[in-house]
């Protein structure tokens, strides 16, 4: 593929000699190459060689072109045979089909998540919140990118998982908690199942947030 250049008119026969605008006397030519022509004539040989190169660099674009059309066909419908498989799948299950703001919502999270992951994640989503109700169909089809943000936060830390559940017992036991600190603690501390058991005993022996606190405090030596 030729660089880009910028290309001006130029004379076969130079103005200087009395050459015209006219079509026939006219070609492009690069910058270097006018300036080196000056108001020399182009032979015949010079005029037919930079005509078959352009047109060979006009057949070098349009291939190009041609290519990045059928890619981009091909791509659009592999991703869409994507789309179809997992809507099929939530169709078989709930009896309802994805709406075209849907479509984008699962291409978007098959973008980030992949298509594998996202497909095991809507399989998930079905089995935990579908019963058969019209209110769970939006809850199952929402929660299939939650499910695979969760799923790859887990991957990075595979202790979030169970840092959650402390705080669910935290939240049911306490009511009145603060949350970020909490949540802070608990990705500082929860790292090895010992840890995980510790500080769910404390969750699990303190009758409220403030004894809860001291104790994580107390126990770890830090104030968090």
């Amino acid at each position: 593929m030729a660089p880009d250049v910028i290309l001006e008119i130029d004379h076969i026969s130079p103005v200087k000699d009395g050459g015209n605008d006219n079509i026939l006397n006219l070609i492009t030519s690069c910058f270097d190459c006018n300036r080196g022509k000056g108001a020399r004539k182009l032979s015949d040989n010079q005029t037919l060689k930079k005509q078959q190169e352009q047109l060979k660099l006009i057949n070098e674009k349009r291939e190009q072109l041609k290519l990045l059309v059928q890619w981009k066909e091909e791509l659009d419908a592999f991703e869409n045979e994507q789309l179809e498989i997992i809507e099929d799948l939530f169709s078989e299950s709930t009896g309802h089909h994805f709406s075209e703001h849907g479509k984008i919502r699962i291409k978007n999270t098959i973008k980030r998540y992949g298509f594998e992951e996202t497909l095991e994640c809507t399989k998930i989503s079905i089995a935990q919140y579908y019963n058969g109700s019209n209110e769970s169909i939006e809850k199952t089809f929402d929660f299939i990118n939650r499910i695979c943000a969760t799923r790859q936060k887990q991957e990075l830390n595979p202790w979030l998982y169970k840092t959650k559940y402390i705080e669910g017992i935290i939240r049911n036991r306490f009511g009145i908690f603060n949350h970020k600190r909490l949540k802070h603690a608990l990705e500082e501390l929860v790292v090895s199942e010992d840890d995980y058991e510790d500080v769910k005993n404390i969750a699990c022996d303190a009758r409220n947030w403030t004894e809860f606190w001291t104790w994580i405090n107390e126990t770890y030596g830090t104030e968090y």
